[in-house]
């Protein structure tokens, strides 16, 4: 890809990215096709999450790989990857919250990020089985009080998850529970690596009187999970714009989703990422 590519259509981009991906390594990276194209880093990867809905690529950590057989990374991978989008996302949710409310917080990392934010809401009640979570909400100075779930722990998500944890969940009647996902889409719901997970989401979502589901764009719409949990009704779902409206149409037309869409673009010149 040289400089003969950088006047080119978005479908004329993903054809060429294909046909990188087919006949050099088998692997892509953002800052490259933005160089290559003439584009913007965001652009590029707005171009990737469209081959990934497609189920043309994987995400990878800072650009993609030919075919949709994901590769789970580690929260750390994860933390950093749409890390802006998160931010905004998790900002936005935790103005959701009043003082004083109970809270069921799922494991994942913009709901990691969410923590950050609710950490500075005085007399919370934290339920979570987040380890990233737990770390950040035991330095709260806002009188927060933190409930570990509890469980077995999956380390590369650092997760915890199962019967120890489901009992806690059962004992409790949440203001909001805050969900992560792998995937979200209109009809299958949100999704999990594991059936565990999907089992603790459902419960957490059943023992709250409002669900909200935390993801950053390039979740919409994928479907190459396997386990799946249908979408409360009614529920919130906060995202990003850098999917395009195309994307999002879907959760705007879905009578039992409250689409929120952060903008990127203004909150990036605005605020800091939490930290």
């Amino acid at each position: 890809m040289m400089a003969e590519y950088r006047r080119t259509t978005a479908a004329d981009r993903r054809a060429l990215i294909l046909e990188k991906l087919r006949e050099g390594t088998g692997s892509v990276h953002v800052e490259d096709l933005s160089r290559a194209f003439g584009v913007s880093v965001a652009t590029a990867r707005r171009d990737l999450d469209r081959l990934v809905r497609d189920s043309l690529v994987t995400r990878t950590y800072g650009g993609a790989v030919l075919g949709n057989v994901r590769a789970e990374q580690t929260l750390r991978e994860r933390e950093v990857s749409n890390a802006a989008a998160k931010d905004s996302i998790a900002r936005r949710a935790a103005a959701l919250v009043e003082p004083g409310s109970t809270v069921l917080l799922d494991a994942g990392t913009t709901t990691g990020q969410l923590s950050r934010y609710l950490s500075r809401i005085p007399g919370l009640t934290v339920l979570t089985n987040g380890l990233n979570a737990l770390n950040v909400l035991v330095e709260s100075d806002e009188d927060v009080h933190v409930i570990a779930l509890g469980g077995s722990l999956r380390r590369t998500n650092q997760a915890l998850m199962g019967p120890a944890a489901e009992a806690v969940v059962r004992s409790v009647y949440a203001d909001i529970a805050f969900l992560g996902t792998d995937c979200l889409d209109v009809e299958r719901g949100i999704s999990s690596r594991t059936l565990e997970q999907n089992s603790l989401k459902q419960l957490m979502s059943a023992h709250a009187r409002r669900t909200i589901v935390v993801a950053d764009s390039s979740k919409l719409n994928t479907t190459w999970s396997t386990y799946w949990t249908a979408l409360p009704s009614p529920c919130d779902v906060v995202t990003d714009d850098g999917a395009g409206e195309e994307a999002l149409s879907p959760f705007r037309a879905a009578e039992n989703v409250d689409l929120t869409v952060c903008e990127l673009a203004a909150t990036q010149e605005n605020e800091p990422l939490a930290g």
